[in-house]
């Protein structure tokens, strides 16, 4: 059969399967309760507020609100129950309700603030995020963890939250790559709303295109991610972005070096539509060219901007727009081979420049019928990035890549879970000038076709004690004439014990790649990636992924939580490594494999000395990626084998002290064994006189490693209440002990770039709630 028949039966038996479950669904004698939960004072919709029924205390249903403070409770069977209404730092709400059968029931529920019952919610908070909230890769990151790991500034950075979790491993604080237990850069899917951003992060590490003041919550995958998602080998970053607040305006401007920033909320129809936007830009370049002898020659900021709209009861309707800029030199701390530093007249060299930029719109559609327990979601997006390197008119390599993508995903509630089937359609335009550093890729331009389907469920059982997700994603590339079918399960199973809550959990699944992401992995401190479909005369690179861990959560806060996990990838494309002098790489299919283990304890908010509270976590990452090619074996440069984090923070009165310590063992590097000259031999050349042509000539590929990397930060902040509005003041130094961590080495030219130096940091922030 051709890849269009099955592409046609697999729709069929999706659709069948779909309005099987919905007629069985609406021909049970049972009720449907719906509604929105919200803040009492700003009526802002409360994402992740919990909703149960009980009977004589016992749980009968439960469920969680989305980022609209919407609940759905479907199939519930017609009883007299208590429904409690809960949520972090709220007074609990209690109602008796009548469900009646065939009945559809909507609510408005509003929670106070509850200062008072901050004891209680301690251990609450414990239960639902934090580093040790891990389950089989999959980490739910909210507002308040953000807000916990400061960076330079007075706002919180999804970026600075992102290295704390175990297994993600960071070039530094300069150049913006992460890498997800062994996976390459490339290899990382990064969606906003569900658009798909291709450069996330900043040139400035310690930022993304995600600020903490547009975050709503953000679904992070370090392996073993569900059927929902595909086109990646590594990770996903599913962030969702907040809805702007439909009863008043608020917003909120800070002021820093590195980063400075303003947003602002508000209704436009009260009730009904909202906007929120947002605008950062750094003024480091204008603030402090010359820090300690140092150059941060460094430009980036980011606009976002959200419009949401209920409309009537069942249809909400929005938009998101996305575009970030990044600019800098990365010579800009240069040192020579002794250590000593490179005169300012000559690191003016913008062949060391780089550059790139994200743009991307999308909407969203959503429907939740008020007869069926259904609900419909629609999207459409188109996102383009580009990225260059060399001086900024005639950049020595440049590439850009432009995605249109069209999506829709319905769900069905019942008693024992949800089902839930979907498509996606994305096409992209890839073009590259690479300046002739990869054989037969001078340059050009290639559009791709992507279509993915998919089937999933989630079942729970055993009094929800057990949740089995298994689904299976079909990954069609039409102008390939080829179709991969993709195995995903993913459990989890909770064990109440009297010494403590505990979870294990497992994932497992199998994933596939067209577009990757080209780079010379000589390159120490590679910021340049040309986006290119894989090559027709190979397989389509693949991955299988198997993860498996144990998390607890102790009576007196502590949490604990340990996995385990297996990547295995085929057909990758990796430069072929010669230590003869060359011009251009070639490249040649490779095979990898990325194992590790990640252990992490943490507290939160406990009582400490003279009514101060304590918080702190420590987190240690093991692993090991190998790549093999026909030739040789070797680790690649995303390779670091011990990684360490840790941070202790002390508050009293809203004043809080945070000390930050992260160590990595050194990334491989290949290094230079001397130099030739070259020379192109014709009947007018001049051998005696022709200077000829520098080339270098390498050691065994990644044969090398990098220094240790090794951070201290050390913050002192305040937050100070002022009725509706809300001030905070932050001032710390990152890199306290002022190490030469190292960020880039040229080897043509034995110079090397390294990272942050001792930087101090002052910030203020003003909010209106």
């Amino acid at each position: 059969m051709n890849t269009p028949g099955r592409i046609s039966v697999l729709v069929a038996l999706l659709t069948a399967v779909l309005v099987n479950l919905v007629v069985v669904e609406a021909t049970g004698q049972t009720a449907t309760l719906r509604g929105f939960v919200r803040d009492s004072q700003t009526m802002r919709p409360l994402q992740g507020a919990s909703i149960v029924l009980q009977q004589e205390g016992r749980l009968r249903f439960g469920t969680a609100t989305d980022g609209d403070g919407y609940f759905i409770l479907p199939r519930v069977t017609p009883d007299r129950y208590e429904m409690v209404v809960t949520y972090v730092g709220y007074a609990p709400a209690r109602e008796s309700v009548d469900v009646r059968a065939d009945r559809q029931e909507f609510m408005r529920i509003v929670l106070v603030p509850a200062a008072q019952s901050m004891e209680e919610v301690i251990v609450e908070v414990q239960a639902e995020g934090g580093i040790t909230a891990v389950s089989a890769g999959l980490q739910v990151v909210q507002p308040a963890d953000i807000q916990r790991v400061p960076v330079l500034g007075a706002s919180g950075d999804l970026a600075g939250y992102l290295q704390t979790i175990p297994g993600v491993a960071i070039q530094g604080d300069r150049g913006g790559q992460f890498f997800v237990r062994g996976g390459s850069t490339d290899q990382n899917l990064a969606l906003l709303d569900g658009i798909p951003i291709y450069q996330p992060f900043h040139i400035v590490s310690f930022y993304s295109a995600f600020p903490e003041e547009i975050v709503d919550h953000a679904d992070v995958y370090t392996a073993g991610f569900g059927a929902a998602y595909s086109t990646r080998l590594s990770s996903v970053m599913d962030v969702s972005t907040r809805n702007g607040n439909k009863e008043r305006f608020a917003g909120s401007a800070a002021i820093a070096p590195f980063l400075s920033g303003a947003r602002l909320e508000g209704p436009i129809i009260p009730e009904r539509v909202s906007f929120v936007a947002s605008a950062r830009q750094s003024l480091v370049e204008e603030l402090t060219p010359n820090l300690y002898g140092q150059r941060l020659p460094y430009r980036f900021g980011d606009r976002f901007a959200k419009l949401h709209a209920f409309v009537g009861a069942s249809h909400t309707v929005s938009v998101t727009g996305l575009s970030t800029t990044d600019r800098g030199n990365i010579a800009g701390t240069v040192t020579n081979f002794d250590g000593s530093f490179v005169p300012r007249e000559s690191d003016e060299d913008s062949e060391r420049e780089v550059s790139w930029t994200n743009r991307a719109v999308g909407g969203r559609y959503a429907y939740r019928s008020r007869r069926l327990p259904l609900f419909l979601e629609m999207h459409t997006s188109t996102s383009r990035s580009t990225n260059e390197i060399g001086p900024k008119d005639v950049p020595e390599r440049s590439a850009s890549i432009e995605s249109t993508d069209a999506s829709l995903v319905a769900s069905v509630f019942g008693k024992p879970g949800e089902f839930k089937v979907g498509a996606r359609w994305r096409e992209s335009t890839m073009a590259y000038e690479l300046g002739g550093q990869f054989q037969d890729l001078e340059e050009g331009s290639v559009k791709t076709t992507e279509i993915n389907a998919f089937a999933e469920a989630v079942s729970n059982v055993g009094n929800d004690r057990l949740s089995v997700n298994p689904g299976v994603n079909v990954y069609v590339i039409p102008d390939r004439d080829d179709l991969k079918v993709d195995p995903r399960l993913r459990m989890t199973w909770s064990v109440p014990l009297a010494f403590g809550l505990h979870t294990a959990h497992a994932a497992f699944g199998r994933f596939h790649q067209l577009i990757v992401g080209l780079s010379d992995e000589r390159d120490v401190g590679n910021v340049f990636t040309a986006w290119v479909p894989a090559a027709d005369s190979l397989e389509l690179p693949a991955a299988w992924h198997a993860v498996s861990g144990w998390s607890s959560q102790f009576p007196g806060g502590i949490g604990f939580a340990v996995e385990g996990y297996v990547k295995t990838f085929s057909s990758l494309s990796v430069p072929v490594f010669s230590p003869f002098p060359g011009f251009t790489t070639a490249l040649q299919p490779a095979d990898g494999t990325a194992r590790g283990l990640d252990v992490r304890i943490e507290t939160d908010a406990r009582p400490f000395i003279n009514r101060s509270t304590f918080s702190g976590y420590v987190s240690y990452a093991l692993s090991d990626v190998e790549y093999r090619t026909d030739t040789f074996s070797y680790h690649p440069a995303q390779h670091r084998t011990h990684q360490v984090n840790a941070m202790v923070r002390v508050e009293r009165d809203g004043l809080g002290v945070i000390i930050q310590w992260q160590y990595g063992s050194g990334f491989p590097l290949t290094k230079s064994a001397g130099f030739d000259v070259w020379q192109y031999l014709t009947p007018a050349s001049q051998v005696s006189s022709d200077p000829g042509t520098i080339r270098v000539l390498y050691l065994e590929p990644f044969g090398g490693r990098q220094p240790n990397y090794e951070r201290v930060d050390v913050w002192l902040d305040k937050v100070v209440d002022l009725g509706r509005a809300r001030a905070t003041v932050r001032a710390g130094i990152v890199n306290l002990l002022n190490r030469n961590n190292l960020f880039y080495f040229d080897l043509f030219t034995l110079r090397r770039v390294d990272q942050m130096p001792l930087t101090p940091s002052v910030g203020f922030k003003i909010e209106l709630l």
